[in-house]
């Protein structure tokens, strides 16, 4: 799993893994990463997982973000690639030495749990392939059974999905046990077991 090494003034202050789709990194308690400095913007970058790799994103944040010293707005990270955020270092370590584990196996059985709504309490399992979900010209999703995980990709649609309450965008998303998917209101929680 791909990890950031946190340091101030050359010291290691902490490991942080990255094990979501986003890592929002800001001064404000209610990021992942927090760092506490006055150079830090409230919400200053995120670092995104995608399937084409872990990227770095400035946030407009008042000073800006540096990758190997040059500065950003988003950048592709590769191994040992070190992120300045105000005084802040962050070390990439994209750890290609272990194999991921899968996220699951191919006898997991998925299940949507409707959490608000009309339909609140009621679970739908993910038996095809492909399963698609949401209301025709205002926003549909679907979700797609791969070899070793289930994928969240938009559709059609006014608005894009939300997962685990972040604004999604057309790209696919990788789907873990727990995520709440949000159609336009209407929450729904994913189950892998």
């Amino acid at each position: 799993m791909p990890k950031v090494v946190v340091s101030f003034n050359g010291q290691v202050q902490k490991e942080l893994n990255i094990d979501r789709a986003r890592l929002n990194i800001g001064r404000r308690p209610s990021n992942d990463l927090v760092l506490d400095h006055l150079a830090v913007s409230g919400r200053h970058a995120a670092i995104d997982t995608t399937n084409e790799g872990v990227y770095i994103l400035d946030l407009g944040s008042t000073n800006g973000t540096t990758v190997n010293g040059h500065p950003i707005k988003k950048h592709l990270l590769q191994d040992k690639d070190v992120v300045e955020v105000g005084k802040y270092q962050l070390k990439f370590d994209a750890n290609t030495g272990a194999p991921a584990a899968p996220l699951m196996s191919a006898d997991t059985v998925a299940k949507i749990k409707i959490l608000t709504g009309a339909n609140a309490g009621k679970e739908m399992t993910l038996s095809k392939q492909v399963t698609t979900l949401g209301s025709p010209s205002v926003l549909v999703v679907s979700i797609t059974r791969e070899p070793h995980q289930f994928t969240l990709s938009f559709v059609e649609g006014k608005v894009f999905p939300k997962l685990n309450g972040e604004v999604t965008d057309a790209r696919p998303r990788a789907l873990r046990h727990g995520d709440v998917i949000d159609l336009s209101g209407t929450k729904m929680e994913l189950h892998l077991s």
